[in-house]
């Protein structure tokens, strides 16, 4: 077996959305304050990759769903319900439980103002601060349409996807002079986004081939990203762990077609209410300081582990919750 089979990233999108909720989950305990062995925090960061496989998967999704309107015209009234319809799969969610989390933040001291800014996202930008995933994919879901239509009118749109993504690299991984503190914080939230964006664009180049059922030899899919990420490792040069997320989607797809049905059914679980848990994972924290100090600052919670079996429980059901409020509002507006 020396070829991939790129349709499985689309057989088995909602688990490896699963997986990249557990990753998550499990990378986001090291800033709740939870107490591990340093190996054990190494692998905390190398779980950012999770996000990268939400940005593969998301990518391969908007080359399908672009791709299904070819027969209209990519522009006007087509374009804008395209908009609509993304835009209101990650905002309606964001909007309810971060808009509720600001309310919570307001009745404790913060100002609207900065309330306001952190709701629109606009916060990530300057200060680093809110849900920097939403504000991502704000402006990739934008120029998308735009990548895909140049992409469907050039003879190499592979060659094309690829020399944005080495154009994208090389720019995240320099160094620049800014002397205002401001501006290091801007650029730097930048950099941040960029270091993650060619795992979109990788979703986008596989997407044509998960489409038409084509394999990829594995030295594509292992070999060539493992040894980019060796070198950028030694040589310190941006984010190394990105391209982790080929030779990573490739074993769990593989590993994915001996799973069991209690394994399947978690992962569909968590990939379903991916976003949500997200969004949660990230706010409840601040809920049990501000409403539970004594369980906190217990002897109970020695090492954060309880407070953070509670972030993972409480923001699953309220996950669950959430995501299909959410999805009956889209589902019914959809209908009208």
């Amino acid at each position: 077996m020396s070829q991939f089979n790129v349709q499985d990233i689309s057989k088995y999108r909602t688990y490896l959305m699963g997986i990249a909720t557990l990753m998550v989950i499990f990378g986001h305990s090291a800033g709740n304050g939870v107490v591990m062995p340093g190996w054990m925090e190494s692998l905390c960061g190398l779980a950012s990759v999770g996000v990268d496989i939400f940005l593969l998967v998301s990518g391969l999704g908007l080359w399908y769903s672009l791709n299904n309107l070819k027969g209209e015209n990519l522009s006007g009234g087509v374009l804008k319900r395209w908009y609509a319809r993304r835009y209101k799969r990650i905002l309606v969610p964001y909007l309810f439980i971060i808009g509720f989390h600001q309310v919570l933040c307001i009745m404790h001291g913060r100002l609207i103002f900065q309330a306001l800014l952190e709701l629109s996202t606009i916060n990530y930008w300057i200060n680093h601060q809110g849900a920097w995933f939403i504000a991502m994919l704000i402006p990739v879901y934008a120029i998308t349409p735009l990548h895909y239509n140049i992409s469907m009118k050039i003879k190499r749109p592979v060659l094309y996807s690829m020399s944005i993504i080495v154009a994208v690299v090389l720019i995240s991984g320099l160094d620049y002079p800014i002397e205002s503190s401001e501006g290091q914080m801007i650029m730097a939230n930048i950099k941040h986004v960029l270091y993650h964006l060619p795992s979109f664009l990788i979703g986008f180049i596989l997407a044509p081939f998960a489409l038409n059922h084509k394999k990829v030899s594995y030295f594509w899919m292992i070999l060539l990203p493992v040894g980019i990420v060796v070198i950028q490792k030694f040589t310190h040069f941006g984010y190394w762990p990105g391209f982790l997320v080929l030779p990573f989607i490739t074993i769990c797809c593989l590993l994915l077609r001996y799973a069991g049905r209690v394994v399947t059914a978690v992962l569909g679980f968590f990939g379903k209410i991916s976003l949500e848990s997200y969004l949660f994972n990230g706010i409840v924290g601040s809920w049990i300081i501000w409403y539970l100090p004594r369980l906190y600052e217990s002897p109970l919670n020695k090492g954060c582990y309880l407070s953070y079996l509670i972030v993972f429980v409480l923001g699953t059901i309220l996950a669950y919750l959430v995501n299909r409020l959410c999805n009956r509002m889209l589902n019914h507006s959809t209908k009208q």
